[in-house]
């Protein structure tokens, strides 16, 4: 505890005990995120279990360790934008805003649902962001995206403030499909953030180094932002610029989501145990909250099954 004594002004033993309030990303915001974050991965962790259970007529992806970089990329996402996804999951829709009791219902009852449908009718997610149709293909996926993004600023005007958030696995498109399509986001200035997630699969193209995407990106005239995938706090300033800057009519960028090792381990970092260590390092947030934010979550997902 910090004691003011007659050579300590009083409100400068109050400043020590405050935590500190970064005015770019609030302290509330934080915590947002990680609740955000990890909300999505009880949400995955309860999927998983349910495919397990049941036989679906089409598996959906799970991704542990993409929480970061779908969260700070969609939190403040507007109902007039476009999202675009890398496979076939829950994800894009939870973070849009749909109700996760009509989620699990949907999910629970989705035997005969086709290969590609989504998770939730028309009729129930017409006041959500529009998710763009699901593609196997992903140069086809990005092309989509592109598109809608064209027409867009065709008929919005170019400082119009809808854009699309489009993500891509660094290895769903071969060098030559991502040359052609960032060449077109480039030179039509197009409002997307393409968002590459980091690769599940060993390959050679550009995704296979760290920055190797970043860096093509770049010379073809879109900013190619190489970002931790395991730190949310990074990966959220520089979707808020991001954001910002497509909306004003400043054009496409490229967000590399690299993942760098954990300390004392050849893993990729954890961006929930990253962010933990963050909150509790300045202050933010207490051990017990936390706890509070996960427990809080598994009673809602009991909930919503019933």
């Amino acid at each position: 505890m910090t004691v003011a004594t007659s050579k300590e002004p009083r409100a400068q033993a109050e400043l020590n005990s405050t935590p500190f309030e970064n005015p770019l990303i609030p302290n509330k915001k934080l915590r947002t995120l990680y609740t955000a974050m990890v909300e999505l991965r009880l949400l995955e962790e309860c999927v998983a279990g349910l495919q397990k259970k049941t036989k679906t007529a089409a598996r959906l992806h799970t991704a542990p360790g993409e929480e970061a970089c779908r969260v700070s990329t969609l939190i403040d996402i507007e109902p007039g934008d476009l999202t675009s996804d890398a496979r076939l999951g829950v994800a894009t829709e939870f973070l849009r805003g749909a109700k996760l009791p009509e989620l699990l219902h949907h999910l629970q009852a989705s035997n005969s649902r086709k290969p590609g449908s989504a998770i939730l009718p028309e009729n129930s997610a017409k006041n959500l962001p529009k998710l763009l149709p699901f593609l196997e293909s992903g140069a086809q996926r990005l092309n989509v995206a592109l598109g809608a993004a064209l027409a867009s600023k065709t008929f919005n005007g170019a400082r119009s403030s809808r854009l699309v958030v489009a993500y891509a696995h660094t290895h769903d498109l071969s060098p030559s499909e991502w040359q052609q399509v960032l060449h077109l986001a480039g030179a039509r200035s197009l409002p997307v953030i393409l968002v590459a997630l980091p690769p599940t699969t060993a390959g050679n193209g550009p995704g296979s180094s760290p920055g190797g995407l970043s860096r093509l990106a770049t010379a073809n005239g879109v900013p190619g932002i190489p970002v931790d995938a395991a730190d949310p706090v990074a990966l959220y300033r520089v979707a808020q610029e991001s954001t910002q800057r497509a909306r004003a009519g400043g054009g496409a960028v490229l967000m590399e989501c690299i993942p760098f090792p954990a300390l004392k381990t050849k893993q990729p970092a954890d961006p929930i145990q990253t962010m933990e260590r963050f909150l509790i390092e300045r202050q933010v947030a207490t051990p017990a909250w936390m706890e509070q934010v996960h427990h809080s979550f598994r009673q809602r997902i009991e909930a919503a099954r019933r």
